[in-house]
C-alpha cells in the first residue's frame, strides 16, 4: 500500500512539476501557453515571424490567463491549474489532437 501511495505522489509531482521546469515558468497555466506557441508554430509553416513574435509577446504579457480561461472552459469542474497541467500534457503527448482543438478556438 505504500508502494502504491508513493507512486501515486511521484506521478503527481512529475504531471504537475515537469511542466514547470520544463518551461521554465511558475504556474502551468503559463506553462501551456509556452508550449501551444511551440507546437503551434510548428505545425504552421506558413506562420511569419511577425505573427510568432506577436504570439510570443501576448504570452509574456498574459502570463498564463489566457490558458486558464480556455482550460477552464476545456474543464470547468478542474482547477484551473489542474486543468492547466492537463492540456499541457495533451499538447505533448497528443499534439495532433491538441493542434486540432486549438484551430477550434480561432
Amino acid at each position: 500500500m505504500k508502494g502504491l501511495i508513493l507512486l501515486i505522489a511521484v506521478a503527481a509531482g512529475v504531471a504537475f512539476g515537469y511542466p514547470l521546469v520544463g518551461e521554465d515558468t511558475g504556474s502551468s497555466c503559463d506553462a501551456l501557453e509556452r508550449v501551444t506557441l511551440r507546437v503551434v508554430a510548428a505545425r504552421d509553416k506558413e506562420t511569419s515571424a511577425g505573427g510568432q513574435l506577436l504570439g510570443q509577446l501576448l504570452q509574456g504579457l498574459s502570463r498564463g490567463q489566457f490558458a486558464a480561461v480556455a482550460a477552464k472552459d476545456r474543464y470547468p469542474t478542474l482547477p484551473p491549474g489542474v486543468a492547466c497541467a492537463v492540456l499541457y500534457w495533451q499538447a505533448v503527448l497528443d499534439t495532433d489532437n491538441f493542434v486540432e482543438d486549438v484551430a477550434r478556438l480561432h
